[in-house]
């Protein structure tokens, strides 16, 4: 089970963000700060304003334009084996956290023709988490939350990359986040002056 983390470090991490025109504020998602100007979130929660960048690939993330209150994360990529901590918004608009590790299987979402390979986890996740962080125990961001594959250790595939975990919950690594930042760059800094908008 997820649990409420009402005053820990978790709150910090992560802000919530509604959907807008023609749905406003009826879907809810997560989104963590990249850098002083730009936030990340799942693409797949619909309508979320300020979107400047959506993944090249058809990936399952978006850059919002959002400034930094203060402070952002410190980024890296995830390593096998190590505890993380999974955290978000609950649809009761409370922040949760679970706990788990990174597991090696890469993850394929047959759902999309992206043909990226997604990381997992064992932590429990809620609705409303997607986009949230996954932080290490050195407090590192190693990826964004994207939904879980299945919540009980009867679903587990007996894959020897996921021997042992209690439930598959997938997240968008560093790796894929870091290469589409460096493609909205690219567009950004275009040197005809030509500015990209997702659409």
């Amino acid at each position: 089970m997820v649990k409420p983390d009402l005053s820990g470090p978790g709150n910090n991490s992560y802000f919530v963000v509604y959907s807008g025109f023609p749905f406003p504020y009826l879907y809810m998602a997560s989104a963590v700060q990249w850098n002083e100007d730009y936030a990340v979130t799942t693409r797949h929660t619909p309508f979320i304003p300020d979107v400047k960048y959506s993944c090249s690939t058809g990936c399952d993330l978006v850059f919002i334009q959002h400034k930094a209150n203060g402070h952002y994360p410190s980024w890296r990529a995830p390593r096998v084996g190590e505890n993380i901590t999974a955290v978000g918004a609950s649809p009761y608009l409370t922040t949760v956290t679970g706990k788990g590790k990174v597991y090696p299987a890469p993850f394929i979402n047959t759902d999309e023709s992206s043909g990226d390979l997604y990381a997992i986890h064992d932590a429990p996740t809620v609705k409303g988490m997607s986009g949230g962080p996954v932080i290490a125990s050195d407090g590192s961001v190693v990826g964004i939350n994207m939904g879980f594959y299945s919540t009980t250790l009867h679903d587990v595939s007996y894959h020897p990359g996921v021997k042992g975990a209690e439930r598959i919950s997938i997240f968008v690594p560093y790796s894929i986040i870091q290469r589409e930042w460096s493609l909205l760059q690219a567009k950004l800094n275009d040197p005809r002056g030509t500015r990209y908008t997702a659409m």
